[in-house]
């Protein structure tokens, strides 16, 4: 009988040793560091925790596959994993991994859009982007017009310039189409509250005179009175003479300087030689810019300048705004 409880006592010390001994090798794999750089992960169709998991372990054995299986096992919650791309840190234990791809919180791009930048420049910045696929690049502008179900065949103005986050692998078309979409919806409801007697006949129109006043002036503040200066240059059938509509019209041709002789070349966009708006916006507008065509000041000036600081010289008259010209010039 001694015999029968010595050799039980032993065989219980040393499945409690083994037991202990596993337990600790056990904690150690699970808190061992897995992640070893910071870089994104990409869990893509067909993976699953255990294989991201194997990729992992630098050398895998039958201990390691083993305490995986155990891992699982205790936690089959973090087996759900979503796909997506992630941003891990490194250092990062097989559990802090998991937590976070079954999270669903992808990574995101930022890509950021200047009000007053042309679409031109937009297919540019989305050419450079990272983590974007640009299924749109041997598009032209009226094929990607069609792919967007956009009426209008040009697309400068159709969206709104602002920051987008996007996942790793969001195309260049759905992007273009969540900015079209928040542009119209902008500026639909802002249509709908315009101002009454306005010489604009759709939210299009508006959005036309709202990306010149985008290109006169970068000031928020005088927005609403450049505003007011075609508002009330377009009530009295005055053309609007506005330098931005003959850089616009001028195209690859623009080197930076405007002469006497652009100032008289017709083109569809020279307000100079045409009357009333451009046929289309000449750059993507912001919401304020939009806000101050639907909502202009309450002004008589027909006439602005450059007075060197950022800001402009408003005048009523021709005779003055000569003047204004004058001093403003020979000031700079």
């Amino acid at each position: 009988m001694k015999k029968i409880i010595t050799a039980i006592s032993l065989l219980f010390t040393i499945l409690l040793i083994a037991g202990v001994f596993f337990y600790s090798r056990f904690q150690s794999f699970v808190s061992a560091e897995r992640v070893q750089t910071d870089h994104i992960l990409t869990v893509s169709s067909g993976d699953t925790a255990q294989s991201i998991a194997n990729q992992m372990i630098v050398e895998s054995n039958f201990e390691s596959k083993v305490f995986l299986r155990v891992f699982f096992k205790q936690n089959p919650d973090i087996t759900n994993i979503k796909l997506g791309s992630y941003q891990v840190t490194a250092g990062w234990n097989f559990q802090t991994l998991f937590e976070h791809l079954v999270s669903g919180d992808e990574f995101q791009h930022k890509i950021t859009f200047i009000e007053g930048s042309t679409f031109k420049e937009w297919r540019k910045q989305l050419s450079q982007a990272t983590g974007i696929i640009d299924d749109t690049a041997d598009l032209s502008e009226v094929e990607l017009a069609k792919l967007l179900n956009i009426e209008n065949s040009k697309l400068e103005g159709l969206m709104l310039p602002e920051t987008y986050f996007y996942p790793q692998g969001m195309l260049v078309s759905a992007l273009y189409l969540k900015s079209h979409q928040k542009l119209q919806a902008y500026l639909n409801t802002a249509w709908e509250t315009r101002d009454k007697k306005l010489p604009l006949k759709t939210p299009y129109e508006a959005l036309i005179l709202a990306s010149i006043i985008e290109k006169e002036t970068g000031l928020e503040s005088e927005r609403t009175t450049v505003s007011s200066v075609f508002i009330n240059r377009l009530n009295r059938r005055m053309r609007l003479q506005t330098d931005p509509t003959v850089i616009y019209g001028m195209g690859d041709d623009y080197k930076g300087n405007i002469r006497r002789k652009h100032l008289r070349q017709k083109t569809d966009y020279n307000t100079y030689v045409i009357r009333g708006l451009p046929p289309t916006p000449i750059a993507m507008v912001g919401k304020t810019s939009i806000d101050a065509a639907l909502h202009p000041a309450k002004t008589s000036y027909l006439y602005f300048v450059a007075s060197g600081d950022g800001g402009h010289y408003f005048s009523k008259n021709l005779k003055e705004h000569n003047r204004a010209v004058r001093k403003y010039i020979l000031k700079r």
